[in-house]
């Protein structure tokens, strides 16, 4: 009897025992599954933060009235880093100690590391919105590391090939913006390529500039006593300091073709530069209803419906197809595990997204050869002119600026 009454006990232990665990499975598969943007929504970052993470919420939103992510809900929640290296930090901290499954951070390397610092150290997988220095990947944060962007090198490469290829320029003068990496990453392809394709002695003079130097005018003295003037003039640079840039150039007489970064795509900044042209930059997609590719056009109606306004930057559309590359890898793997997830993000190969196709590698986790859209300025607008793929592709040594 009393043997029974043991063995009898210990199966209503046991089931009970089962029961809690299967009743806090079934909790878990219903509980929703949470995303963190550790992102500027003030500061001048909030320019570049902004359009993105309005996308990367579209993607959720879609996400959510499709069923969800394995029947799972998608939410998220958004720490503030006012443009401040210190609170992209503490931002990071707190969204992880909360428990995120994705976090998501900055447009720019110098801003978002921070961040993306406590995801590696937790291993969390990380996507910035738009970083385009190679930094925010393997080499500079750690193998949990992602941007949904291309390398700021395969920026320059490809404005500095197209320029040579299709508009025919033979000679260049390059100004460089030292505040960031981005900026100076997009000169180190520029110079590159521009090299190889006519020789180093077509690049007739190099000379730097702050983001926040009020003026450039010691920097134009310098370009207009060249005794050979260049036919063409590329500046690495961001907004605000680049729209300056372009239109202390311009007031000084300087009109032959400038060449941009993408960092200075889209018609906001337009006012500050009256009646602009001869500027080409290359870009993800076009906003003015140019594109040639239906799709972005069908995502700016898109985000026009969620947000009652249409995207005021084209590096939205990098926002929109993060979210849709992680939500690949997690119904794929059938888990929100990081480590299974990071292993199928780094078997992408030419992974086909809104944004373009997309491959990352283990020791690589930023794109260097997807197609860029090229935009030109004219009568007070960007407009599409056509797309084009960079032919040299960025080598380690020249993706992190090694001996030069």
């Amino acid at each position: 009897m009393h043997q029974l009454l043991k063995t009898g006990l210990r199966g209503l232990a046991l089931f009970s025992l089962a029961a809690t665990v299967g009743l806090s499975s079934a909790r878990a598969a219903d509980e929703p599954i949470t995303i963190g943007f550790a992102i500027a929504e003030s500061g001048w970052l909030q320019n570049y933060d902004s359009a993105p993470f309005k996308a990367a919420v579209l993607k959720i939103d879609e996400i959510n009235k499709a069923g969800g992510l394995l029947g799972r809900q998608l939410k998220y929640r958004v720490i503030d880093t006012k443009t401040e290296r210190e609170r992209s930090a503490s931002a990071g901290a707190e969204l992880i100690r909360s428990g995120v499954n994705l976090l998501v951070v900055s447009c720019d390397y110098d801003f978002g590391a921070p961040a993306a610092l406590a995801g590696q150290k937790a291993k969390v997988i990380t996507m910035s919105l738009c970083a385009a220095d190679p930094k925010m990947g393997v080499q500079g944060v750690g193998d949990y590391a992602f941007t949904a962007n291309s390398a700021a090198q395969s920026e320059g490469v490809a404005i500095a090939e197209y320029a040579q290829e299709k508009l025919k320029l033979k000679t260049t003068y390059v100004l460089e913006d030292t505040t960031i990496e981005y900026s100076k990453s997009g000169c180190a392809g520029f110079r590159a390529a521009w090299a190889k394709g006519d020789g180093k002695d077509s690049i007739l003079g190099n000379d730097v500039f702050k983001n926040n130097d009020p003026s450039i005018a010691a920097q134009i003295t310098r370009l207009n006593s060249l005794s050979k003037k260049p036919d063409s003039v590329f500046v690495c640079s961001f907004m605000p300091g680049g729209a300056s840039a372009i239109r202390q150039l311009r007031a000084a007489g300087i009109n032959v073709p400038i060449l941009g970064t993408t960092a200075m795509v889209d018609n906001y900044w337009l006012n500050a530069v009256p009646k602009l042209k001869d500027f080409y930059v290359p870009a993800f997609m076009s906003l003015y209803g140019d594109d040639p590719r239906p799709a972005m056009n069908t995502f700016i109606a898109n985000f026009k419906a969620r947000w009652k306004e249409a995207p005021v930057s084209s590096y939205s559309v990098l926002g929109y197809s993060l979210i849709e590359q992680w939500a690949y890898a997690v119904t794929t793997t059938h888990s929100t595990d990081s480590d299974k997830n990071l292993a199928v993000m780094n078997s992408f190969t030419n992974q086909p997204f809104l944004v373009g196709p997309t491959t990352y590698r283990k020791d690589l986790h930023i794109q260097l050869n997807r197609p860029w859209l090229i935009l030109k300025v004219e009568n007070g607008s960007f407009h599409a002119v056509e797309m084009y793929q960079n032919k040299f592709t960025p080598d380690k040594k020249l993706l992190f600026r090694i001996g030069g």
